[in-house]
């Protein structure tokens, strides 16, 4: 199954919010940033031509003033130390609640825990890091009315679990998105996995793409996104990773996780085979 990860679109859309808010308002719209600007340019805004943009007069008049800045090869900052905590959210809609079975939940956390230490090896191309998950979901409950909500509102749900539950600041809450409920900035109808952002503490969304999850996922129901955002989030939480999306791979295993780009690849879109398909260091 082929995944859309949409930190990059994010990353676009707020370079815009800051710098042409008469584009991209800074209160986000309800419908995400994709109802101002198209999905697939939003995630190009940083590699996009001036010649492309002929119908987007103001945008391109406001990349030209102020470009979004590329993708580094080389992490500017210190990479993840610290725990991540996954929120149990009842989304109450006017039809009733709905929420991810706590028995998908708690694979997702088994899954997390495998896949952490991997994940560290890899990552320590970039930096050093370490990451613990921790086995107590947190729960909390968000009015949808009608069933979506956008990445503003979800970075208000992250920063009230982490006052709530008194979080420290080296956490990343992880949030698994059940069927049923759209986060407009990552639709599901549109590819989208998932991504990863920052409010007052680091956050991972995932979408879960069906239920009665297992470890090794042969339907590719979460695993793909959810180690592809806690890659991205360890290394970065503004990153912006290439990575091999193949799958199933032509072999038995236990579990996987999305490939982790070289650091001599991380610009490349996308990365050689090579640069994503390699043993942990």
């Amino acid at each position: 199954m082929a995944l859309l990860c949409a930190t990059r679109h994010l990353k676009n859309a707020r370079h815009l919010q800051a710098t042409a808010p008469h584009i991209l308002p800074r209160e986000e719209p309800p419908d995400g940033y994709a109802s101002r600007v198209p999905f697939d340019l939003l995630g190009r805004l940083h590699a996009v031509r001036q010649d492309e943009l002929g119908r987007y007069r103001d945008l391109a008049e406001a990349l030209r003033r102020s470009p979004v800045p590329p993708p580094r090869a080389k992490v500017t900052g210190s990479l993840f130390n610290g725990s991540l905590i996954f929120a149990q959210i009842s989304f109450r809609t006017r039809s009733g609640t709905v929420s991810l079975a706590v028995s998908d939940l708690q694979t997702a956390i088994t899954y997390a825990a495998l896949v952490v230490p991997p994940i560290s090896r890899y990552a320590a191309q970039y930096g050093p890091n370490q990451s613990v998950v921790s086995t107590s979901p947190v729960p909390f409950g968000a009015d949808v009315p009608a069933g979506r909500y956008n990445d503003q509102t979800l970075r208000g749900w992250v920063n009230a679990i982490a006052s709530q539950t008194k979080l420290p600041g080296n956490v990343c809450v992880m949030i698994l998105n059940p069927r049923g409920i759209v986060n407009t900035d990552g639709d599901p109808s549109q590819g989208i996995g998932g991504y990863h952002g920052l409010a007052n503490v680091p956050y991972c969304f995932v979408n879960a793409m069906g239920s009665g999850f297992t470890v090794a996922d042969p339907q590719s129901l979460f695993a793909l996104a959810q180690s592809h955002e806690i890659a991205e989030m360890v290394v970065d939480p503004q990153a912006n990773l290439g990575t091999s999306q193949r799958f199933p791979p032509p072999f038995a295993y236990g579990f996987f996780i999305n490939g982790i780009v070289k650091p001599d690849a991380a610009t490349a879109c996308p990365a050689p085979a090579a640069a994503c398909n390699y043993a942990p260091p």
